[in-house]
């Protein structure tokens, strides 16, 4: 069979465009730093990658829920230990008012117990990101208040639910502390038995003070738990963000190029094209134009 110059010339022009064909798509590769970029690049390659960026953007709301609950958790434990700031304060007037040299003081010692109630109460009734540190669920009423007598007011709504966050698929992880599990101390009622005594002119007796000794070792178990919850939270964090490195790999081993390599044949498929159209042009018949 004969070779003639049209057919080669048609050889030519079909490696030609091949050639451009192929350095457009590098030249599109290294700019979006991806070797897809449509469905049809690579059918197989594209269903897995959009099946791993799903399960990475699952993975992400997850980790974030897990920080935003952590986040929460260390609001409600930072007011506790506030809460327990002032009930030593308490605990260490009514001790005090045991002196009879302080008789003469009552009325100042139960103004200063009253002013650690409200601050007691104010952490209480914190909010975090609008949502109460001890509510529960109860989104509508606080647990407790203060009256015009600078007594607390216990509130009957239920502030027992548990706040849950979905971390994964199928687990969702409680954040908060219960109001109820404060308020079922009695630490409010013990603080208001102190200010009556006082208020009455006789001091604190033993069974007041034991019963607010017991209602505050009572909330420092409550915190310890809630540090234990904050750990396991670590735990999940951590976890949630290796997840997310391993997704990332996944999806970077799917779509990621190698810069080196293209580059290399990116330069190829240059000079290439430039020994195509000097091969093209040497077998293009000449015209007028070319002896002008």
């Amino acid at each position: 069979m004969r070779v003639t110059e049209n057919s080669i010339t048609a050889t030519y022009l079909y490696n030609q465009q091949q050639a451009l064909k192929r350095k457009t798509q590098i030249q599109t590769e290294l700019a979006s730093n991806s070797k897809i970029q449509t469905l049809s690049d690579d059918v197989t390659g594209s269903l897995e990658s959009i099946k791993i960026n799903s399960q990475l953007k699952k993975t992400d709301t997850y980790a974030q829920n897990g920080v935003n609950a952590k986040q929460f958790m260390n609001s409600a434990l930072q007011s506790i230990d506030n809460m327990t700031v002032e009930i030593q304060k308490i605990l260490t007037t009514s001790i005090n008012a045991e002196n009879p040299l302080n008789v003469q003081n009552y009325g100042t010692m139960a103004q200063s117990i009253k002013d650690s109630l409200s601050a007691i109460v104010q952490n209480m009734t914190a909010k975090k990101n609008d949502m109460p540190l001890f509510g529960g669920t109860n989104f509508k009423d606080v647990p407790v208040t203060i009256d015009v007598n600078g007594k607390a007011v216990i509130s009957a709504a239920d502030f027992s639910g548990e706040m849950k966050t979905q971390i994964s698929q199928d687990v969702k992880q409680t954040f908060n502390i219960p109001g109820s599990k404060i308020l079922d101390t009695g630490i409010f009622e013990s603080i208001n038995n102190i200010i009556d005594s006082l208020n009455a002119g006789t001091s604190p007796t033993k069974a007041q003070q034991t019963d607010l000794e017991n209602a505050l070792h009572t909330i420092l178990n409550i915190q310890s738990l809630g540090g234990q919850s904050i750990n396991r939270m670590e735990d999940i964090n951590q976890m949630l963000t290796n997840q997310k490195s391993n997704l990332q790999d996944m999806l970077s081993n799917k779509q990621g190029i190698d810069v080196a390599a293209l580059s290399v044949e990116l330069n190829n498929k240059d000079y290439l094209l430039q020994i195509t159209n000097k091969l093209l042009a040497n077998n293009y018949p000449k015209s007028l134009f070319d002896y002008l």
